[in-house]
């Protein structure tokens, strides 16, 4: 006789493999470790005859690749096991868990053996047993697969209630330190596995990246020169499995623009190629991603050029960074890069004989897209039974396989992609057709599965999972661990509103200026074709292309909105004689303020702009506009005031061009408040930062000249 048990497995710790990172390979591989360490424990139950729930794929993506496109594995593992009736669940359980256990130490002795190639004391044999042995957690609950499919959802509240009380009730073991021993400069969770006061040899120093004084631990340092499992590690010679850098996804469009630029330029390009092609000190390689320059984007910076060329200097205690190993040979090659960059980004100077492309210096910001799916938990909770879980199951394996492709397809690298979850890095001038993609797509895939606000599950009303999307856009030379910071606050942002109505199934956009104040814009998605936010941006960005809005647009809005912040609108009613007094000396302005709206009289710039002034100086101390009548007065005042802003913004200062009557409407559409004036003056700015990227990838055909950086 067989029984069923419904299982539930929870693999550990998150934050060790994934948010403890300082590259972007540590990212990468971290989140890719902890998938196949997962993978292989749902291969081992469903090779036992388990049936996997969640995740639900198909027997060969279970198996273990060190591909950076496999497909990925949440950390928790839910499955029907059919069991003998002697047999306890403790047993495949403990089986499942030896093989997550083997899969971890596959990796880490992958990379063991890569550093026992070059350095025989290097690492510390005793803590790096330690830490190999100790750093993974399990957490396990099962409980009797009920007979009847109606009471599947019963079973399985009470498993994941089980599984969160045991999870409650943590391991403890024993606390192990070593004296004078540094932690790792990844978390500062664990001791360092780098023997203290060894010499670090030079190409593995080059390798890793290894800055001055970093500290490794057992994971750690898997992660950083890992990436094969010990039994494909051919020989030493292996490649290290590489993901591009941050600098490599900002500069995206810069190389998009150069291979649009005509030969001569691509020829330069593909000269630099074969530099660092030959030398693989000076750039590390990006693996499978950006075949049109498979390089760190580094070398492709004036600054960063300089910054590689200069010895550093070695600070008695602190150990050797990378860059103290570049030779003479590295500086010379980074010298012949520097001369050719310099051909690219320079304009032609007439007294050089030299042709200089002038196509400037490459994009620094780039894009953090973090997506999560909304009223997941209320759809799963609210599955009647197993079969239906097990489809719902399968959308999300198809939507992660998905939202690989689609990322990809604009240019940008995939970190994670399991379920509903998303981590990707994109150029700035594709990341908002990303997004859209990502949730139309998953909106369309999951339509069917719809709930009701109050959980219960419902066949043809309701609202079925959505898919809420944060960007953060950030220079690339920030810490990497604030940009992750920064995109899951904007994942946060885009599902939260003002009103219940408002929550979820939102878009998020954060702009963190090197200098300046951040700009945070949310608003729920809309249909394509109905002016969402996204749409906006990409239009106000095309503006800032084509030369239509000057790049001050948005910080004289901010300027006019502010005239306006004050403004009483709830205030008790004043003295009557004081608002008559109001409102005769602005009537007349008000009536041309009406007309100017509809564009019944031109403009006369000074003196408008003289009474409108004049007339915000006054009412800022004195008006009452607690009515209807006069709250809509001012809404008139401001969406003339920003009309008048508008109607004389040249886009240049050499231009004589003024912005055209359809392009002013679409800008002021609904712009009559001071909420209204910042959201348009911040969507401005945020558009302006998208726009330099848009005209790099456009090559040296729409080359700007370089303005001053207001924020």
């Amino acid at each position: 006789m067989m029984k069923s048990y419904l299982y539930v497995l929870s693999i550990g710790p998150v934050q060790d493999f994934i948010a403890a990172a300082r590259r972007t390979r540590d990212l990468w591989l971290g989140s890719h470790l902890l998938s196949e360490i997962s993978k292989a424990a749902a291969k081992r139950i469903d090779d036992e005859g388990g049936r996997l729930i969640f995740p639900n794929l198909k027997k060969e993506k279970l198996e273990p690749s060190s591909s950076p496109d496999a497909p990925n594995v949440a950390n928790i593992i839910l499955a029907e096991l059919k069991l003998p009736d002697q047999e306890d669940p403790s047993h495949l359980n403990k089986r499942a868990q030896a093989a997550a256990q083997d899969e971890w130490e596959q990796y880490a002795k992958g990379a063991k053996h890569l550093v026992e190639n070059l350095s025989e004391v290097f690492v510390d044999d005793n803590i790096w047993k330690e830490q190999v042995v100790g750093v993974l957690e399990f957490y396990s609950a099962w409980v009797p697969m009920p007979e009847r499919k109606e009471d599947y959802q019963k079973a399985r509240n009470r498993l994941m209630g089980l599984l969160a009380g045991r999870k409650s009730t943590r391991n403890f073991f024993q606390a192990k330190g070593h004296a004078q021993i540094p932690k790792s400069s990844l978390d500062g969770a664990r001791e360092s596995v780098i023997q203290k006061d060894s010499n670090i040899p030079k190409e593995l120093a080059l390798k890793m990246r290894l800055q001055a004084g970093e500290e490794l631990c057992a994971v750690g340092l898997t992660k950083r020169l890992g990436g094969w499992r010990a039994e494909d590690m051919a020989n030493c010679e292996k490649k290290l499995a590489a993901f591009p850098s941050v600098v490599r996804v900002a500069l995206d469009p810069w190389i998009r623009g150069l291979r649009q630029s005509g030969d001569d330029a691509i020829e330069i390009l593909d000269e630099i190629i074969e530099i660092c092609k030959s030398n693989g000190n000076i750039a590390a390689g990006t693996g499978e991603h950006y075949a049109d320059f498979p390089f760190d984007g580094q070398v492709l910076h004036l600054s960063r050029i300089t910054s590689m060329m200069k010895v550093p200097e070695k600070r008695p205690d602190h150990r050797k960074g990378w860059k103290l190993y570049l030779s003479p040979q590295d500086r010379n090659d980074l010298q012949k890069i520097k001369v050719l960059v310099e051909q690219l980004q320079k304009k032609n100077d007439s007294e050089s004989g030299t042709k200089y492309f002038g196509l400037g210096e490459p994009e620094r910001y780039y894009a953090i897209l973090v997506a999560d799916g909304d009223r997941m938990g209320k759809v799963i909770s609210t599955r009647i039974d197993k079969d239906e879980h097990l489809s719902f199951s399968a959308k999300l394996s198809e939507f992660a396989d998905k939202a690989r492709k689609i990322v990809k397809k604009h240019n940008g690298c995939m970190v994670y992609s399991g379920g509903d979850d998303v981590l990707a890095f994109l150029p700035l001038d594709c990341c908002l057709q990303a997004a859209r993609e990502l949730h139309d797509y998953f909106g369309d895939l999951l339509k069917d599965f719809k709930v009701k606000d109050d959980g219960d599950i419902i066949d043809s009303k309701g609202k079925s999972p959505t898919l809420s999307v944060g960007i953060a856009i950030g220079h690339s030379m920030e810490p990497l661990e604030d940009l992750l910071k920064f995109g899951r606050d904007a994942e946060k942002g885009a599902k939260g509103g003002k009103s219940i109505d408002d929550e979820r199934d939102g878009l998020s956009i954060h702009l963190y200026p090197r200098s300046g104040s951040s700009i945070k814009i949310r608003e729920k998605w809309r249909p394509e074709g109905k002016d969402g936010l996204d749409e906006r941006l990409l239009m106000w960005a095309e503006m800032h292309c084509n030369d239509e809005l000057p790049d001050s647009a948005g910080y004289d809005m901010h300027e006019l909105a502010e005239d306006y912040k004050k403004w009483d609108i709830s205030s008790e009613e004043k003295k009557k004689e004081r608002s008559d007094l109001i409102d005769a000396y602005s009537m007349k302005f008000l009536k041309k303020a009406e007309m100017q709206c509809h564009e019944d009289l031109s403009d006369s710039p000074h003196s408008d702009a003289r009474d409108s002034h004049e007339l915000a100086e006054y009412c800022f101390k004195n008006w009452d506009v607690s009515s209807v009548e006069k709250k809509k007065k001012l809404e008139i005042l401001i969406a003339a005031d920003v009309l008048r802003l508008l109607k004389r913004k040249k886009a240049r200062s050499e231009s004589e061009e003024v912005l055209k009557r359809e392009k002013i409407e679409r800008l002021r559409k609904g712009v009559d408040s001071y909420e209204a004036a910042i959201r348009l003056a911040d969507e401005i700015i945020m558009a302006r930062r998208l726009a330099n990227a848009m005209r790099q990838a456009k090559g040296n055909i729409c080359a700007k000249p370089k303005t001053k950086e207001v924020a």
